[in-house]
């Protein structure tokens, strides 16, 4: 049988990655853990998480246009792109951690795959890119703490 709860948590470090673009632009991500549940199957102990990863970009004024004025939606970016797969460099990256209600730490580690710009621009008239990521989670339970001391 098969049983979920949620679970609180406290948030140790949710830190913003940041990232030079090879068109002198800065970009930024940041992901946030939402919600985490608790999933129960027999003896078996495992978790769903609901996180969002937001990215901001600090464009080169250079690359400033004209507005593009409507709402932009995920098919018009990636129907739209310039540019794609631009190179960076990485400034800064951290894990995210996190201590759950019964002792299990969670770290979270969000990476950049790929970075696109596109022809259209923001309220600002800077271009709007395409950023994709990957997640990797790293799950410590309360039993690692309370052997180690920590």
């Amino acid at each position: 049988m098969t049983s979920t709860r949620p679970i609180d948590f406290e948030i140790i470090k949710e830190p913003w990655n940041k990232y030079q673009i090879s068109d002198n632009s800065v970009l930024k991500t940041r992901t946030i853990l939402k919600r985490i549940d608790r999933v129960m199957d027999g003896g078996k102990v495992s978790f769903t998480m609901d996180t969002q990863t937001l990215s901001v970009i600090y464009a080169d004024p250079s690359l400033r246009g004209t507005p593009t004025n409507r709402k932009i939606t995920e098919h018009d970016i990636m129907s739209s792109i310039e540019k794609s797969d631009l190179r960076y460099d990485t400034i800064g990256q951290e894990f995210n951690e996190y201590n759950l209600d019964d002792g299990t730490r969670i770290k979270i580690f969000t990476n950049v795959t790929s970075v696109s710009r596109t022809t259209l621009r923001d309220k600002r008239g800077d271009p709007v890119y395409g950023v994709k990521s990957a997640s990797t989670i790293e799950v410590k339970p309360a039993d690692h703490y309370k052997s180690s001391g920590k």
